[in-house]
């Protein structure tokens, strides 16, 4: 068995010739047309769709892959279903090419160049990579010293149709919309409430919580995600100071005095890591002309995850250790329902008030 202990023992030459070795057998069997499917393991162990272990084969699709047939929910699946690459007949480089593009925020119309498929593909493609990769950062908890605040953005209805609005739709550039929806001024119901947290592990947080002023009950909504010996950093704000009480979690306030400079606590914490974090989100939101509501949490998702690879992952492997956690990400919908998304914030109870 090749592992660390074994590789130690030999000497430079035989280095030399097991990465020569190695090379050449990437370069035999990575090609162009390699596909997906040869990545995944051929055995399935459960029904994907009610997780039930009875199941039976059922004959062949057409690509040559072995089909099951659930007893318990009567559905028929692959080794590909629930997966980012059902429904897809992109290959296994187009796929990692496709995830370079979006380790350095390249646009939809930029990446149609890089991969030659069309721009609806690319859409599809992203959102099944993001969703992938939501599943997996959402596993981690938060803990030790926990930095926490909230940053707000309006309600994006980007990609709606006009007679599916809830609202007339707003002239680009214009802040007015008509007289019976009158733009509001500061933190109000029209405003996005995203929560955010950042521990000393980099582990973060990055949720859509509702609609309107942070409150207990919005952070509350995330509590599993936390651990229980948590210390909280705030700086203040009666909503967090609750949360933190409630859930018996110690606090760390930050109370700046008049003329001092440096925002930090009696402990030397300040919520720097967290602004960060908030400021690259408005220059996501910037990069993308606006993000649709019913897509933005698949952005934040993505923007925690790529934001931690840089903490953890090489840059030259970074698109392979991100194909091989999101092809063992769960992706619960097909290509017809992304455009369907449920909105996390009911817009049109919203605008009739």
């Amino acid at each position: 068995m090749i592992n660390e202990t074994f590789l130690n023992h030999l000497k430079p030459v035989e280095l030399e010739f097991i990465q020569a070795f190695i090379y050449k057998l990437t370069s035999d069997r990575v090609t162009p047309d390699t596909t997906n499917s040869e990545n995944i393991e051929s055995t399935v162990s459960r029904c994907p769709h009610c997780g039930s272990f009875h199941f039976v084969k059922n004959g062949f699709n057409k690509k040559h892959r072995q089909k099951y047939l659930c007893r318990d929910c009567g559905k028929i699946f692959s080794d590909t279903t629930n997966t980012i690459f059902s429904h897809t007949r992109s290959h296994y480089h187009t796929w990692t090419t496709f995830i370079a593009c979006e380790l350095n925020q390249m646009t939809l119309e930029q990446e149609v160049v890089a991969i030659g498929k069309s721009k609806t593909t690319c859409f599809h493609m992203r959102h099944k990579l993001y969703a992938a990769i939501g599943a997996h950062i959402r596993n981690t908890l938060l803990k030790g010293i926990v930095k926490m605040d909230s940053t707000f953005t309006g309600i994006n209805l980007k990609g709606m149709k006009a007679k599916n609005m809830p609202r007339i739709s707003k002239v680009r550039g214009k802040s007015k919309t008509d007289a019976n929806h009158k733009h509001k001024r500061g933190i109000n119901s029209h405003k996005v409430c995203i929560v955010t947290a950042v521990d000393e592990w980099d582990t973060m947080l990055l949720e859509i919580a509702g609609n309107g002023a942070e409150s207990t009950e919005k952070y509350q909504k995330y509590i599993e995600r936390f651990d229980e010996d948590c210390t909280i950093v705030s700086d203040g704000k009666q909503a967090i100071l609750e949360f933190a009480s409630n859930n018996q979690f110690q606090k760390d306030t930050i109370r700046p005095k008049p003329n001092q400079k440096n925002y930090a606590s009696q402990n030397g914490n300040n919520l720097g890591e967290v602004n960060q974090l908030h400021q690259e989100f408005k220059q996501m939101i910037k990069h993308y002309h606006g993000v649709s509501i019913r897509h933005l949490q698949h952005y934040l998702d993505w923007l925690v995850f790529r934001k931690q690879m840089k903490y953890q992952i090489r840059a030259e492997a970074r698109k392979t250790k991100v194909y091989m956690l999101a092809m063992k990400g769960s992706v619960s919908f097909v290509t017809k329902d992304i455009c369907s998304f449920e909105l996390p914030i009911d817009v049109f109870t919203l605008y009739q008030n």
